[in-house]
C-alpha cells in the first residue's frame, strides 16, 4: 500500500481576512438603505463569554454603520421584554444570549421572537425550512430564509477556501465531498450537518452517542437530506474518508486526534477552544483556528436581509387595497404569473397605500416623474458565463458609467422563462435597463438586453456574440474617452429602417434607449468624443439572418490652420459582431402606458410661430380684408400740383422733374419750368 506525500505546507487562514469580503456585501447593502438598523440585545446571564460576545458585536456594529443596544434584564422578566421589543416598529433585530435556564424554557424563548426579527433564525419557521431544504419564506422566492449564524459563518468559510465547486448548479456545489463534524449540538452540530448535506456533501455527525451519515441519497437525487445511523462506527472509521474535518467540541479536555487526518484535508475549529494541536498543519493543507469575526459578520448579514425581506414584503405582498372581482381575471393574472399580479395594466388595479412613514417615503422614490431620470444600467451574469462575454460586459459598463451598477455574484436567472428575478432586481436597484450575460451549450456567448417599465420587464433582445471577431477594450491600444461621455450613434443598414416592425427595428430602439445617456440642453464640441455605429449586413445566401456589426470609435479634433477643426476617429473598443436570437416584445397595453406623456410637461404652442429645422423662429400673420381703392399710398413731394399754377386740359405737356432727382446729370443743374 503507497502511501501520499504530505503537502508542502500548510496555509493557515484567519477569520479576519475571511469577514472582510463579507463586510463589504454587509456595506454595500446598507448604502442602499435610508436608516441604520436597530440590533437589541438581551443579557440575563452571567456567562463572561455571553459578555465578551455581545461586546464584540457592539464593536462591529458601530464599525460598519449598524446601530446596537444591549439591555440588561432580569431573567424572570426577559419574556415581557421579548414581546415589547417584538411591537417596537423602531427594533429592526433581537439577539439572545443564551442560556437562560437551561432547561426547555430556553426553547420556549427561541419561539418568543418574531420571525421578522429573528437574526438567529432559530424560530420553528426558520428551523423548519432549514431542515427541508427550503431556501425561501415565499412562493414567489424573493424573500430568503434566514440560518443559524454559526452554521452558516461555517459555510460562508467554506465558500471562501472554494471548497464549493462553483461549476456545479447552485444547491449540489459540495457533490463530491466527505465532511465530518466532531459536534452535533442543537445549535451549530446537527443544523451545519443539514446544511452541508442539503448542498450535496457527504457528512458524518460524531459525537458521543455515535456517528450519524446526513446525504441526500445517491447521485443527490433527493430534495433533502436524509440521516442514518452508522452502527458501530467511530471517529477513526469516518475522519480518513473526509476531505474537510470541522470540530467545535467545547472543554479543554478534548484534543482531535490529528493522525487520524487525510493529507490535505480542510481543518476548521469553531470552538472557543483549541480542538487541534500544532501538529495539524503537518497533515492539512489549509487550517482556520477560529470563526469568531465571520459570525458576527454573519449577524449582521442576517439584520440586513430581515430589513430587506420586511420592505420587500411591505412592498408586495401586504398593501393590497383591491382584491379580485373576476374569476376570468383572476385566472388570466394567475396563469401570467406574479409579475402581471403586481401589474397596474391588467385591468385590475392594485392601489398600494403606505401604512407607515417609512414605507411612504419608500413609496415616493418609486412615483412616476415628470422628467425622467437619467436611466441606471444594472449588469447581472447567469451561473455559466464564458470569460469573454465577462469581458464585454465588463467593457460597455465602462463605456456606461457612471449612472452603471454591476454585480459580480452568479444568478441562477432565465429572463426568457421567468422574468420575476429580473424584475425584483430593477425594482430593488431603481434600475430600468438591464444587461444580462450568460454562455451555453445552445445559446453561446449570449447576451440579454431588457428594457423595463413601472418595475415590469418591457420588452428584451437577446443576441449571441460571435467569439473569432470579437475584441476587447484592453485590445486596442491608444486613449480611451473620458467616464460620463454622451456618444452619437449611427445605425447604418436598410433591416433598421424597415416600416415593418421587425426584430432589428425593435434592437435599433432598445440600444439607442441603453446608450443615449441623459437629456442635455446644450452640447460642448469638445464633449463629443465617443461615437457608436451599428450596421447591419446583408442576409446571407443560406437564409440566416444578417449580422450587427457593433463599432465603437473615438473622436479627435486635430488643427487644421482653419477655424473648423480637422475630425479624425480612431476606433478604441469594444468590437462586437453578434446575430439576434430570441426577441419579447412588449405588450400593448404596457407600450401605451410607458409611452403616455405626463400633463404640462410639454411645452405649449404658440399660435402662428413655429420653429424650422435649423432652429429659427418662423411666425405667420393673418390679414383681414383689404380695400385696394383706400390703400394708402407714399406721397412724395414732386408728385404734387403747385398751387399757383393752373393746368388746362390742352395743356402741352410738361417735364417735371422731382428735387430728389436734380442732381442726376453730371454738373447740369436742371430747373422746373414755369408755365406763363
Amino acid at each position: 500500500m503507497t502511501t501520499q506525500n504530505p503537502p508542502a505546507s500548510c496555509t493557515v487562514v484567519l477569520a479576519g481576512s475571511i469577514a472582510k469580503s463579507l463586510r463589504l456585501e454587509v456595506r454595500e447593502g446598507l448604502s442602499k438603505l435610508d436608516r441604520k438598523p436597530m440590533l437589541v440585545g438581551f443579557l440575563a446571564n452571567q456567562d463572561p463569554a455571553a459578555r465578551l460576545y455581545a461586546d464584540w458585536i457592539n464593536k462591529t456594529c458601530e464599525e460598519n454603520g449598524f446601530r446596537f443596544s444591549l439591555r440588561e434584564v432580569d431573567r424572570e422578566e426577559l419574556e415581557e421584554q421579548i414581546l415589547a421589543a417584538n411591537k417596537d416598529e423602531t427594533v429592526d433585530g433581537i439577539i439572545v444570549y443564551y442560556p437562560i435556564f437551561n432547561s426547555r424554557q430556553d426553547q420556549y424563548l427561541q419561539q418568543l421572537i418574531d420571525a421578522s426579527k429573528d437574526v438567529e433564525g432559530l424560530c420553528h419557521q426558520y428551523v423548519f425550512n432549514m431542515y427541508q431544504n427550503i431556501r425561501f419564506v415565499d412562493e414567489q422566492k424573493l424573500r430568503k430564509s434566514i440560518l443559524p449564524c454559526t452554521p452558516l459563518a461555517i459555510v460562508k468559510v467554506l465558500e471562501y477556501l472554494k471548497v464549493y465547486n462553483t461549476i456545479l448548479p447552485y444547491g449540489n456545489r459540495l457533490f463530491g465531498h466527505s465532511i465530518t463534524i466532531v459536534n452535533r449540538s442543537e445549535v451549530v452540530g446537527r443544523p451545519l450537518a443539514a446544511l452541508l448535506a442539503n448542498d450535496g456533501a457527504c457528512v458524518y455527525s460524531v459525537d458521543v452517542t455515535g456517528v450519524q451519515q446526513f446525504t441526500r441519497g445517491e447521485g443527490i437525487k433527493k430534495t433533502r437530506h436524509d440521516v442514518v445511523e452508522k452502527v458501530g462506527w467511530a471517529l477513526e472509521d469516518c475522519v480518513p474518508l473526509s476531505d474537510v474535518v470541522i470540530s467545535g467540541v467545547p472543554g479543554q479536555a478534548f484534543e482531535f486526534p490529528t493522525h487520524l487526518l487525510k493529507e490535505g484535508a480542510v481543518c476548521i475549529n469553531f470552538s472557543t477552544e483549541k480542538n487541534f494541536g500544532p501538529e495539524v498543519k503537518n497533515r492539512a493543507s489549509i487550517y482556520v483556528p477560529a470563526i469568531g469575526k465571520v459570525t458576527i459578520i454573519v449577524l449582521l448579514r442576517n439584520l440586513l436581509r430581515i430589513v430587506q425581506n420586511r420592505e420587500l414584503k411591505e412592498y408586495l405582498i401586504d398593501k393590497v387595497a383591491q382584491p379580485y372581482t373576476h374569476v376570468e381575471d383572476f385566472r388570466q393574472i394567475e396563469s401570467r404569473g406574479r409579475s402581471s399580479e403586481l401589474s397596474p395594466h391588467s385591468g385590475m388595479l392594485r392601489q398600494i397605500k403606505p401604512k407607515n412613514a417609512r414605507s411612504k417615503r419608500e413609496l415616493a422614490k418609486r412615483e412616476p416623474l415628470a422628467h425622467e431620470n437619467t436611466k441606471v444600467v444594472l449588469f447581472l451574469r447567469g451561473t455559466t458565463c464564458s470569460s469573454l462575454v465577462q469581458d464585454l460586459v465588463s467593457d460597455i459598463n465602462a463605456i456606461k458609467r457612471p449612472f452603471t451598477i454591476r454585480f459580480t455574484k452568479k444568478n441562477d436567472i432565465h429572463p426568457f422563462e421567468d422574468a420575476s428575478s429580473l424584475e425584483f432586481f430593477s425594482q430593488k436597484n431603481d434600475a430600468s435597463l438591464l444587461l444580462f450575460g450568460s454562455h451555453s451549450k445552445k445559446r453561446p456567448h449570449c447576451l440579454t438586453w431588457i428594457r423595463c417599465f413601472c418595475g415590469q420587464v418591457l420588452d428584451m433582445l437577446e443576441v449571441y456574440v460571435i467569439k473569432d471577431t470579437a475584441r476587447t477594450l484592453a485590445q486596442f491600444k491608444g486613449e480611451k474617452c473620458k467616464v460620463g461621455q454622451k456618444p452619437l450613434l449611427s445605425f447604418s443598414g436598410a433591416q433598421f429602417e424597415s416600416p415593418v416592425a421587425n426584430q432589428y427595428t425593435l434592437a435599433k430602439n432598445i440600444l439607442t434607449d441603453f446608450f443615449r445617456g441623459g437629456e442635455s440642453a446644450t452640447v460642448d464640441v469638445e464633449g463629443l468624443q465617443l461615437m457608436i455605429n451599428f450596421a447591419a449586413g446583408e442576409d446571407a445566401l443560406d437564409g440566416s439572418p444578417a449580422k450587427i456589426h457593433m463599432r465603437c470609435w473615438r473622436i479627435v479634433t486635430k488643427r487644421s490652420g482653419q477655424k473648423v477643426p480637422r475630425v479624425e476617429v480612431e476606433e478604441m473598443g469594444p468590437r462586437i459582431d453578434f446575430t439576434i436570437g430570441r426577441t419579447k416584445e412588449a405588450e400593448a397595453s404596457l407600450w401605451k402606458e410607458s409611452m403616455r406623456k405626463a400633463k404640462g410637461v410639454e411645452a405649449k404652442s404658440k399660435k402662428n410661430i413655429e420653429t424650422d429645422l435649423v432652429g429659427d423662429k418662423i411666425g405667420r400673420i393673418h390679414l383681414g380684408k383689404q380695400d385696394l381703392s383706400e390703400l394708402q399710398t407714399r406721397k412724395m413731394k414732386g408728385l404734387k400740383r403747385d398751387r399757383e399754377v393752373e393746368v388746362d386740359e390742352g395743356a402741352d405737356d410738361i417735364s417735371i422733374v422731382s428735387e430728389d432727382d436734380a442732381n442726376i446729370g453730371e454738373g447740369v443743374e436742371l430747373k422746373r419750368q414755369r408755365v406763363a
